[in-house]
């Protein structure tokens, strides 16, 4: 029997030479499983086997890097240095090979990408302007017009609802300006007593605008008599049309601009926080424009450049913008402040809410604008008159401009019954379904309605239930793009859809026709949007219901009851006067009457 020896002598170590596998598909060069000597080999097999055979592979698998980064890939050496080999991070770069986010440039290269595609559409931008400095402008026909009377006249419109004629009621307050200012009683008196061009007055019939609202028989007389305005109004009560006919009546006077090469210079510009109510207010200022010549172009962002830059590059005269796209397009060299006459902001303090302070300072300050009272009048138009909004007006108004406010600053509309349900977190949906069903249309169908919520995921969340319950329903937040935006809002004016859940994105400036309901899913974070979102029913005139579902926890609650209270006082207040003004005639006639009597006796 031979004896095992228990220990063996040393010998000489036998190289360890690296175990070659190959791979299926294994891709030669960079990518994965290929590897400096063995261009064929998988680089997890390779991986794998020397790490059970206790060695050490000599190059990195997995090729070099998962990005376009200068990076060995996942380390070299796997065992000879920090971080499963030599470099930091899986190979010899930052974030998994050579470069930061995923390899090569990473932030830099996004950078250098967005401003050589920002380069290429103001060149296409240029060239197309060239070509049509060459064949001109391209004739419009009748069937052209037909089809754009049909797209602006024919749709569906807020029109004045029956409460119109209240309106007159409301406390207007006026103070500062030339002195030359004074209502209006109809749009007539407006066309005779300023000469509006006939195009626009005829624009005026086609939308059926008689009587204009307390906003409009101010401010329109006030901007035509040359005064900056600040206007702070409740929300649907006419503020588009109050700073449109003023700027369209300035933009027919001076006549069609024609093309020239270069960056365009629009003699109005309107600034709005979304790109919905910047949709929108385009569409009024193309009703109030129809066959007149002057040319309207929308400006805003979530949509792509090429259509925009293409619009404008015949020329224009009024630009409906967002401050974002403006500036990009201010920093492409494509258009120009210099001849700006007018420059309206509307929904000023959503802008200031939403961080758009300091590209409007940009806007107005550095790119060449003519300044308040030397060359540009300045509208600004507030649903509230925060300490920010006085900030702004004293910067960019001139200082002799004309205040007016219409109604209670920061107040909800007159015309709107305002419920409120007292609901736990897990009653919501059961109470919304509710909800829903109490309220009806005029003609007894399912009332259009808006369901606001205050995050995307709440939105998304109870869209897809009510279309799990059969209620034909779309929805609308910031993480949807344009398009879908734009189908949202189309279904519902339409009648495709009767019920839109919606973030705050929805809240500011919309004038959805025939809204009769809205709810508050959620209760906003602050009384002014509260506001706002109550202010898409009951517009003009018309009446609406608006639900709240409140819970245990609400910041905004105080605020809301508060409003709520003010106008309940202002409301009583004025009926106690106009009740004590009927009791003294009640009791001067009474006493007319029993003095008759004692004389005839």
């Amino acid at each position: 029997m031979d004896v095992v020896p228990c220990f063996v002598a040393p010998g000489p170590a036998e190289p360890i030479r690296p175990i070659a596998l190959r791979a299926p598909n294994a891709a030669k060069g960079k990518g994965f499983g290929a590897t400096a000597q063995e261009p064929s080999s998988s680089g997890l097999l390779r991986l794998a086997a020397a790490l059970v055979a206790g060695g050490a592979v000599q190059r990195a698998a997995y090729g070099k890097g998962m990005g376009r980064g200068g990076g060995k890939g996942y380390g070299r050496d796997f065992g000879g240095g920090r971080d499963f080999g030599g470099g930091r991070d899986f190979g010899g770069g930052r974030d998994f090979g050579g470069g930061r986010d995923f390899g090569g440039g990473g932030r830099s290269d996004i950078q250098r990408m967005t401003e050589a595609k920002r380069t290429r559409e103001a060149q296409q931008f240029f060239q197309y302007q060239k070509s049509l400095m060459r064949r001109g402008e391209i004739p419009r026909d009748e069937r052209y017009w037909q089809h754009e009377e049909g797209r602006l006249f024919k749709a569906a419109h807020v029109s004045a609802g029956i409460d119109f004629q209240k309106y007159d009621s409301i406390d207007v307050e006026t103070k500062g300006g030339s002195g030359q200012e004074s209502a209006i009683a109809t749009f007539q008196e407006a066309c005779e007593r300023y000469g509006l061009p006939d195009a626009l007055t005829a624009n005026v019939d086609r939308c059926h605008y008689s009587i204009p609202t307390p906003v409009q028989k101010h401010s329109i007389p006030a901007v035509l008599e040359g005064s900056d305005v600040l206007v702070t109004a409740q929300t649907g009560s006419g503020k588009t049309a109050a700073f449109l006919v003023p700027i369209i009546t300035a933009a027919l006077n001076a006549g069609r601009k024609p093309i020239k090469e270069g960056a365009v210079c629009p003699t109005s510009v309107v600034l709005s926080p979304t790109r919905e109510l910047c949709q929108q207010i385009t569409v009024e200022a193309e009703r109030l424009t129809f066959r007149s010549g002057a040319r309207v172009c929308a400006i805003y962002g979530g949509a792509d450049a090429i259509p925009q830059l293409r619009t404008i590059a015949g020329g224009v005269e009024i630009v409906v913008c967002t401050p974002g796209r403006l500036e990009d397009f201010l920093q492409r060299g494509v258009i120009s402040m210099e001849e700006v006459k007018f420059l309206a902001l509307d929904e000023a303090d959503r802008m200031l809410d939403m961080g758009f302070e300091p590209q409007i300072r940009e806007i107005i300050e550095n790119h060449g604008m003519p300044g308040a009272g030397r060359g540009r009048q300045t509208m600004m138009f507030s649903a509230t008159f925060p300490r920010e909004i006085q900030e702004l007006a004293m910067d960019f108004l001139d200082p002799n401009y004309y205040s007016i406010s219409v109604g209670r600053v920061g107040a909800t509309a007159a015309n709107v019954e305002q419920r409120f349900e007292n609901v736990g977190w897990g009653d919501k949906f059961e109470q919304l379904m509710e909800s829903l069903t109490e309220v009806k249309s005029a003609d007894g169908g399912p009332a259009k309605t808006i369901v606001f919520a205050n995050s995307k995921r709440e939105v998304d969340d109870i869209c897809y239930r009510l279309q799990d319950e059969r209620i034909r329903c779309t929805s609308m937040h910031g993480g949807v793009n344009q398009s879908q935006r734009d189908r949202s809002l189309n279904a519902l004016r339409t009648g495709r859809a009767h019920v839109l859940v919606a973030t705050d994105v929805a809240a500011r400036g919309l004038d959805l026709p025939g809204i009769d309901h809205v709810i508050n899913y959620d209760l906003p974070m602050n009384g002014d949007d509260y506001v706002h979102r109550v202010g898409r029913t009951g517009r003009i005139g018309n009446k609406g219901i608006a639900t709240s579902f409140v819970g245990s926890k609400e910041p905004a609650l105080k605020d809301i009851v508060r409003s709520l209270q003010d106008a309940k006082k202002a409301t009583l207040t004025k009926t106690d006067k106009e009740e004590g003004h009927k009791a003294h005639e009640r009791q001067s006639r009474q006493t007319a009457s029993s003095n008759k009597c004692r004389f005839a006796e």
